[in-house]
């Protein structure tokens, strides 16, 4: 990956949408339209996905997955760089297409990205790239104007307008996770059944961790790996229940074992916004770089906020939290068979059934161009 985008934005924490019903578009974000034929292009594009770190380049009729899916990760992290830029400086939106682009600074953008990039590169994925490196400089600059540099300080209003602009940190589940290597789950399953807790689990079991404890905070729901996340929501409070397998390349195998003990909605008074707040200040305020605020801030306005068309995949939090364009019901957690509904560690009200959601689907590995749209070679 060339150094412009692996210094630039790492977007994370996106929750899963259902698709999108129009055909040309490839995703929304933030209510704002992806085009397919945009994706389709760059995913034909070699010095792209070279430059972006994704797969083949495609053909007229066939796009391979991992290529458009790159292409499509890619431009939902600009298209979202450009959004909240936009929102964050309201001042943009009269000027012209010629004043925009100098007030993002396009012109620097541009030489930045023929200096770095792979030689090669389409008009449009010049474009596109140093679209990029724009917005996602301007967003970081702004966001750290806001919060007032290093040591980061923020008035009420500005605070108020960081908590207004990332509602998916606000709706939370309170939830004790124990994660385990997949092959000590009997051993985790036979002591909770006996009655222990997961929490004195970890102290018990060789390599248990306590990965979330609803005694010190709880955790936001949209931010929780996918699978898991759909297994919580159904889960009744007490109950605990797995093994749910996560698995990723750099983690491997891991059996997680989970107990609900309810939801909360914070608000903005409330002493724990504050204080993640707060701590939201100082993240920003320390970024080295600009696009690496921007960065920060997108993983978190993200959750919850893309739709992806079906036709390419969908879009996932993964095991460590990344973003990830996926194959279409192909999520990275890979739950074998149903979570088994162990004895409760806590009372569950009588006549309430247990009832989590399944995980299904197989991987898809090709994505058809679009008809009408066919990408350049």
């Amino acid at each position: 990956m060339v150094p412009l985008l692996a210094a630039g934005v790492a977007v994370a924490a996106l929750a899963s949408g259902c698709g999108v019903a129009a055909d040309d578009r490839a995703a929304v974000v933030l209510g704002a339209s992806v085009p397919t034929a945009v994706v389709d292009e760059l995913a034909s594009d070699e010095a792209f996905l070279q430059a972006v770190g994704g797969g083949l380049p495609g053909t007229e009729s066939v796009i391979p997955g991992d290529s458009a899916r790159a292409a499509l990760s890619f431009e939902i992290q600009r298209t979202a760089a450009q959004v909240e830029l936009e929102r964050w400086a309201p001042e943009l939106a009269g000027l012209s297409g010629s004043e925009l682009d100098q007030a993002v600074g396009l012109a620097e953008a541009s030489a930045t990205v023929e200096q770095q990039a792979p030689p090669g590169l389409s008009e449009l994925a010049v474009g596109e790239l140093s679209a990029f490196v724009a917005y996602t400089t301007r967003l970081g600059e702004r966001l750290q104007a806001i919060v007032g540099g290093p040591g980061g300080s923020a008035s009420e209003a500005d605070l108020r307008a960081l908590y207004d602009g990332a509602p998916g940190l606000w709706n939370r589940t309170c939830v004790a996770v124990v994660a385990v290597a997949a092959e000590q789950s009997d051993v985790v399953a036979e002591r909770v059944s006996a009655g222990r807790s997961v929490e004195e689990v970890v102290g018990e079991v060789d390599g248990a961790e306590l990965v979330f404890d609803p005694a010190r905070e709880c955790v936001p729901t949209a931010q929780l790996p996918d699978a898991l996340r759909e297994e919580v929501v159904g889960a009744t409070p007490g109950a605990t229940q797995g093994p749910v397998v996560l698995s990723s390349e750099r983690t491997g195998a891991i059996a997680v074992f989970f107990r609900v003990e309810g939801t909360e909605r914070l608000a903005f008074e409330d002493p724990a916004a504050q204080e993640q707040l707060e701590g939201l200040v100082q993240n920003l305020a320390s970024a080295q770089q600009p696009s690496q605020a921007a960065g920060f801030w997108l993983n978190l306005i993200l959750a919850g906020g893309v739709e992806v068309n079906p036709r390419y995949g969908r879009a996932a939090v993964g095991v460590s939290g990344s973003f990830e364009v996926v194959p279409p019901d192909a999520p990275e957690i890979l739950v074998p068979d149903r979570p088994e509904v162990l004895p409760q560690v806590q009372p569950v009200p009588d006549g309430v059934a247990v009832d989590p959601v399944p995980v299904e689907g197989a991987p898809a590995d090709q994505v058809p161009a679009d008809p009408g749209t066919a990408p350049s070679p």
